[in-house]
């Protein structure tokens, strides 16, 4: 005989699996990012607010898409407010940023789409979250024509600043050196005291100027006594600098994901370059959405940067193989 589910039962079933459904949605909903501005068309130096607010799921771990002083070569930021979380009623978390920006170029301008990376908990794949991009109008200041044409003022005597005595100062400088050097030479000659020269510091190797400060940092102790962002951007600035003084690739000036695309067009092994990506991720994470890694990620972040360096770096002149000419040749 079937028992007969009572009807209160039934809508109290109906509205759990609705809330749960919300719930389930609010958690993985998928990420916004947004760009409002004061105003499209602007004066050459003239300064607008702009508006920038990305929505994400609450554990999600995400990459702020604002990074430097500017948004392109042709906008500056001149102001930049602090990361503001709020929670929308649908259980997602908004972050925003206004910005005080300026350009000092006349035309059409447009600023590009801004990114922010995310990723769930349990997803290891990093997906990307981009704003509209914006068309600016900056304008020249108009001329008056109008106006009658006026006779140039007289020559006004102004002080010096610094700009001016610096170079007569540096002048000095190397006049006092110079003599010194004479007076030095000239007591050598005479026999009346021992002569020296400065022998020239041998340039240091790019790779042992890498694994030197990689040493140090290891000493630091950073992330053992919670100084995570700290750890994570000198780590990173040691592989920026190698890659530009070992390989000439201007990591310095690049974002995470373009290093990893010259890595790739580089020829590097494709599992290293994996560990590279997984590293800048975090790094990313924890200098720009106060992520708080574990003690293993640390570990591993730190092992990736010596172990790039030591597989690329250049092998001893008197070795059986050939030494390296391009990265490509180092996999081989």
């Amino acid at each position: 005989m079937n028992k007969k589910i009572p009807f209160k039962e039934i809508i109290i079933l109906t509205l759990s699996l609705l809330l749960a459904g919300i719930q389930l949605r609010a958690q993985t909903g998928e990420a916004k990012a947004t760009v409002q501005i004061d105003s499209t068309r602007l004066m050459i130096g003239q300064q607008v607010r702009m508006n920038i607010s990305f929505t994400h799921p609450p554990k999600a771990k995400i990459g702020w898409g604002i990074r430097g002083d500017t948004l392109s070569r042709q906008i500056e930021i001149i102001k930049k407010s602090a990361i503001d979380s709020t929670v929308t009623p649908d259980g997602m978390v908004k972050r925003s940023q206004n910005l005080v920006i300026t350009s000092f170029d006349t035309g059409y301008i447009v600023v590009q789409p801004i990114r922010f990376y995310w990723q769930l908990p349990q997803d290891t794949i990093t997906q990307i979250a981009e704003t509209e991009p914006i068309l600016l109008e900056v304008m020249a200041m108009p001329v008056d024509t109008t106006q009658d044409i006026r006779d140039i003022k007289g020559i006004q005597k102004i002080g010096y600043s610094w700009k001016e005595i610096l170079p007569w100062i540096g002048y000095a400088l190397l006049i006092a050196i110079v003599a010194f050097l004479i007076y030095r030479y000239v007591q050598y000659r005479r026999g009346k005291r021992k002569y020296f020269l400065i022998a020239p510091k041998p340039k240091i190797p790019a790779w042992q100027i890498a694994l030197e400060a990689l040493d140090t940092l290891r000493n630091k102790q950073l992330w053992q006594s919670g100084h995570y962002k700290q750890f994570y951007s000198e780590l990173t600035d040691i592989f920026r600098d190698y890659l530009d003084n070992q390989f000439q690739i201007n990591a310095p000036e690049m974002v995470s994901e373009e290093i990893i695309i010259a890595l790739e067009n580089a020829g590097f092994d494709t599992k290293l370059i994996s560990d590279c990506r997984r590293m800048l991720q975090t790094a990313d994470l924890v200098k720009f959405a106060r992520y708080i890694p574990l003690p293993d990620e640390n570990s591993f972040s730190f092992d990736v940067c010596r172990r790039f360096v030591e597989e690329t770096m250049p092998k001893p002149e008197n070795a059986s193989e050939p030494h390296p000419s391009s990265p490509s040749e180092m996999q081989q």
